[in-house]
């Protein structure tokens, strides 16, 4: 399969997968989760679902476990929509990108209260 239709059937994916979890889904834990990227390999047998959570390491534990429990239901609920020939294995990796941003704003912030906004802006201009 060529890369485009492969884009095409990660994103579809990534949409109803997204769907599911807020709307659908019975376990309140997976309403928290953001649905960053889905990388579907070239015969889509097997999707690499990229999430975020913003929490401690033991509710990250938690979600993952509950994703993993809930991937044969989202393939079921995914299977008249998308139409293919084969569901994807679904596989759940956590992506730590949100949370990374969330730690730079926040030492920005700091930043900005410690120096001052006029301090912080001439220090990003020099560097």
């Amino acid at each position: 399969m060529g890369k485009k239709y492969q884009r095409r059937v990660g994103h579809l994916i990534r949409q109803k997968i997204s769907q599911l979890l807020l709307r659908e889904s019975n376990d309140p834990r997976l309403a928290m989760i953001t649905i960053t990227d889905v990388v579907v390999n070239r015969d889509t047998t097997r999707a690499e679902v990229y999430y975020s959570i913003i929490g401690t390491a033991e509710e990250l534990a938690e979600v993952q476990a509950a994703l993993e429990k809930a991937a044969p239901w989202l393939r079921a609920e995914m299977k008249p929509t998308l139409r293919l020939r084969h569901i994807p294995k679904l596989v759940f990796i956590y992506d730590p990108s949100l949370e990374r941003g969330e730690r730079i704003e926040s030492l920005l912030g700091q930043l900005k209260e410690t120096h001052g906004p006029e301090e912080a802006e001439v220090g990003e201009d020099e560097g």
